[in-house]
């Protein structure tokens, strides 16, 4: 054991400080805590050891003494095991769809311990996708299901534990590590990457839940191929639904647009557009009241909320497009969000206003809400963390210091 006492020269402001702090603390040595700063003798004492610099983190015990150590630096100084505490992880992704997924191969294959913390099951919205015909490498539509499995499986093997029934409730940010509290426990990382995704709204409607994914769509793009000289119906008025009813008209035969208000609320060149189109009608005033069908979409019942009366609609899909949620509830007043609750980020770092926190995919503000970016984003979020992980020299990252006489 080393000769008391040990000292540790530390600034409140200093993250690397309260990494060291969190180190002694884990293996039980006594030690004292100055702030040079504040404390004129402390000053002293560690500019004669530095050669007059205030460097901080530094550790004295008995005559030896360290700036800025590292594990390995603490264990020589000290005489006792300093290890990573076995519940820190160095990356933690708060979600398990396509980006935190993907996001946790990539870290979890550069030997970063990894864990991905997912309120239900591994997948995201993409699991909950009957068909999707547009992600690259497969020349026939592939099941949500079975993308999202291959997925998680990869990142398993690498190593990344995936944890399901742990809804992030909280960030902590005061202490050395991230404190992500969940139902079942608090875990803690060294970086965190959001990566939540959204939830489209939902109409509400009988028959809506039970043909998600079989003939009620929210992504034209995804999906239009699919319907080529069918029958639809789009539930919207904004400018989502009106850019969606363009490309969609392209695939199918005929399409009424729904709409809720007596007006539409898109721009007036989209509105244009689509008022130009010959296969296109547009309902004002009216609502979707039900989804007929047993195993697909056959119908779909819709209100006249001013004629009053209702009617059902032949159509073999139903595409929805009346905004987006993001699972973004738990940051509220930890990380900048816009007006609509998407993660704002710095486009080029996806880093968020908290200094360690990155968002990717869906919840992120700007993002395109496709899976192949989503993918992409994650793999991006896996080596800025990982670069700003080393950049901070957390506990097992950095060089080794040099002892100074």
């Amino acid at each position: 054991m080393a000769a008391s006492p040990v000292i540790l020269y530390a600034a409140p402001w200093c993250s690397k400080c309260r990494r060291v702090r969190l180190c002694l603390e884990e293996t039980g040595v006594a030690f004292r805590e100055v702030n040079p700063e504040e404390d004129s003798a402390a000053a002293a004492a560690l500019a004669a050891r530095t050669g007059g610099s205030l460097d901080v983190p530094a550790v004295q015990a008995g005559e030896r003494f360290v700036v800025d150590p590292d594990d390995a630096a603490l264990t020589e100084l000290l005489g006792v095991a300093v290890a990573q505490p076995a519940d820190v992880y160095d990356v933690a992704f708060v979600g398990a769809g396509p980006a935190g997924l993907t996001g946790a191969i990539y870290t979890a294959r550069e030997g970063l311990r990894t864990v991905v913390l997912e309120k239900g099951l591994p997948g995201g919205q993409a699991a909950a996708t009957d068909r999707i015909d547009n992600y690259p490498g497969f020349p026939e539509p592939v099941g949500g299901p079975e993308l999202m499995d291959r997925v998680r499986r990869q990142a398993e093997r690498f190593g990344a534990e995936i944890l399901t029934g742990r809804e992030v409730e909280a960030i902590d940010v005061s202490g050395a590590f991230f404190s992500l509290r969940t139902g079942a426990g608090t875990v803690r990382g060294r970086g965190v990457v959001v990566t939540t995704g959204s939830v489209y709204r939902r109409l509400g409607v009988p028959g809506e839940e039970p043909l998600l994914g079989r003939g009620i769509s929210f992504c034209a793009t995804c999906d239009a191929p699919f319907y080529r000289n069918r029958p639809l119906v789009v539930a919207g008025g904004g400018n989502s639904a009106l850019q969606e009813t363009v490309h969609l008209a392209g695939f199918a035969s005929r399409i009424t647009l729904v709409q809720l208000l007596d007006r539409l609320t898109g721009s007036k060149v989209l509105q244009d557009r689509v008022r130009s189109l010959p296969n296109v009608e547009i309902l004002l005033s009216h609502r979707v009241t039900r989804v007929a069908g047993e195993t697909a979409v056959e119908g779909v019942e819709v209100e006249d909320l001013v004629q009053g009366g209702s009617r059902t609609l032949a159509a073999d899909g139903l595409f929805v497009f009346v905004g987006l949620a993001p699972n973004t509830a738990f940051l509220q007043g930890l990380v900048d969000l816009d007006e609509q609750g998407f993660v704002v980020t710095d486009p080029r770092t996806l880093a968020t206003s908290v200094p360690g926190v990155f968002a990717a995919g869906d919840a992120r503000a700007g993002s395109s809400k496709q899976i192949t970016t989503a993918v992409g984003e994650g793999t991006v979020a896996a080596f800025l963390v990982q670069k700003w992980l080393a950049d901070r020299n957390r506990c097992v990252l950095g060089d080794r210091p040099k002892e100074r006489p």
